[in-house]
């Protein structure tokens, strides 16, 4: 082959200073000239490689689809584009993207090829990939968990699935639950002198690094607190960091409503035993809940889910970026997807847990949009009828009051009734009557007996008992239910 230091200055200025390698091959696979740029990359002189087999420093999971590639190059004809992996000279795995053009009548059958160092791209699309892998598992995390809380009812319940999720997320963080007593300043049961002057002075919910271990203060309990401990090194990124702060928040809002719970209970395991409860208990109760219900929402809205707005807004900011190549872009709008669904999905959770302009729209418009969003995902049709209810002055708590009460007709029509039509009919004279009747299957009489543990038609019963108001229930099986309900109201 002729010396390409003959064909000119222009060749050797190329040869000089491209970035990528050029590497001319013949039909055995044997490097007929390199440029210099292989010193640069693979930490070897480029003329050690001429005479050499292309092939030799290709992964070996990576060299017989190389070499059938060459093979099809110089039948065909045609040029052709792979990626594979590399050793260089210290033997650590490189990535290449290489471009293979045959020289066209050659006698040799040569081929030129241009190979790129892409080293950098690919870590980057796997380093995309774990975090975005990550991301979907802690955000699915994140909604197992905090549905899995709606049936913790113990202390001892939420402490085993607080350490069972962080286990999962954490395998190595250890996790465990002290319980220092905070007149004594000691951990109960436990050798822990070391920090214990640092465990009263703990926030409630706030992450604080202690030694190499993280503490977290979850809750109290009468003269107790309960410290959820793990350790440091096993959280390292921000989205671990934000997971656990969203869990703990989870976790401490549960434990308030145990408490209050808990206080509540001895007096109403008595109080439960007549037929009727009194009505004051049942309203405390359901006051706490909506309050709860609105701390919740709030939290979730002005934290975690304006968080994940601004993770969106710099996602979308950074797909805009010209560098970004267009194998990124398609992953990052991946992952935009699945932030838009999430935050989707925090949305539907805080307007569940506080309907949205309740108390503007008023309970007429608010039962609408309730049964419009509801049959959308539903198999029954939903009648509702109403006359006069526009002059209504109902205060707040009435209002959200018998929205929840509509809430939990439709769940167990959803669940129970096989129903095909719902009604839903409210009307005013001297009080506020809503009727409710459906189509459905029915149950027998004896099942409305009120239980402590009953959460369904009792359910109801309880809140209407609540807000001062009257309810009847009919049922036959095979006939559908009937409900009818009274309220006093003021009539403007």
């Amino acid at each position: 082959m002729e010396n390409p230091n003959n064909f000119g200055w222009e060749f050797e200025t190329i040869a000089k200073h491209t970035l990528d390698i050029i590497i001319i091959i013949d039909e055995n696979q044997k490097v007929r000239y390199v440029t210099p740029s292989f010193r640069t990359i693979f930490g070897l002189d480029p003329e050690v490689f001429v005479g050499e087999n292309v092939f030799d420093p290709v992964h070996p999971d990576d060299k017989e689809n190389l070499m059938e590639a060459h093979r099809q190059v110089l039948k065909l004809q045609i040029p052709k584009t792979n990626e594979y992996r590399v050793f260089d000279a210290n033997g650590e795995i490189k990535y290449f993207e290489s471009r293979v053009m045959p020289v066209p009548h050659h006698p040799d059958r040569l081929a030129v090829v241009t190979i790129r160092d892409i080293t950098d791209r690919k870590m980057m699309e796997n380093e995309l990939k774990t975090r975005k892998n990550r991301y979907e598992e802690l955000q699915n995390s994140l909604k197992t968990f905090s549905q899995d809380l709606s049936s913790v009812m113990k202390l001892s319940d939420l402490e085993e699935r607080l350490i069972k999720e962080i286990t999962f997320i954490f395998p190595h963080s250890k996790p465990n639950i002290l319980k220092f007593h905070r007149e004594k300043q000691k951990v109960e049961g436990r050798l822990y002198s070391a920090v214990e002057a640092q465990l009263s002075q703990l926030a409630m919910g706030k992450i604080e690094h202690i030694s190499d271990k993280i503490h977290i203060r979850i809750g109290d309990r009468r003269e107790y607190s309960f410290i959820l401990v793990l350790h440091s090194p096993s959280i390292n990124e921000e989205m671990d960091s934000i997971w656990l702060e969203t869990l703990i928040c989870f976790t401490v809002m549960v434990f308030e409503n145990l408490n209050v719970i808990e206080n509540l209970m001895n007096r109403l395991e008595e109080i439960m035993q007549s037929n009727e409860t009194p009505q004051w208990v049942l309203r405390l109760l359901f006051n706490l809940q909506e309050q709860q219900r609105q701390n919740l929402s709030s939290d979730l809205h002005d934290t975690i889910l304006q968080d994940q707005v601004d993770l969106f807004r710099r996602l979308e900011a950074l797909q805009k970026q010209k560098e970004i190549q267009y194998e990124l872009k398609n992953q990052l709008k991946e992952i935009g997807q699945g932030l838009l669904d999430t935050i989707h999905q925090i949305r539907m959770t805080c307007n569940e847990l506080r309907p949205p302009l309740l108390k503007e729209l008023g309970l007429e418009r608010a039962l609408e949009n309730l049964f419009e969003y509801t049959q959308l995902s539903s198999t029954f049709k939903i009648m509702f009828e109403t006359d006069m209810t526009n002059s209504l002055m109902i205060d707040e708590e009435l209002t959200i009051g018998i929205y929840r009460i509509t809430q939990e007709l439709l769940n167990n029509a959803a669940k129970h009734s096989k129903a095909s039509m719902l009604h839903f009919q409210m009307s005013t004279q001297d009080t506020l009557k809503i009727y409710y009747y459906d189509d459905g299957v029915g149950f027998e009489r004896e099942k409305l007996t009120p239980t402590f543990h009953s959460m369904g038609l009792t359910g109801i019963r309880q809140r209407v008992q609540s807000l001062n108001g009257k309810i009847e229930f009919d049922s036959v099986p095979g006939q559908g239910v009937a409900i009818s309900m009274d309220f006093p109201i003021q009539i403007s």
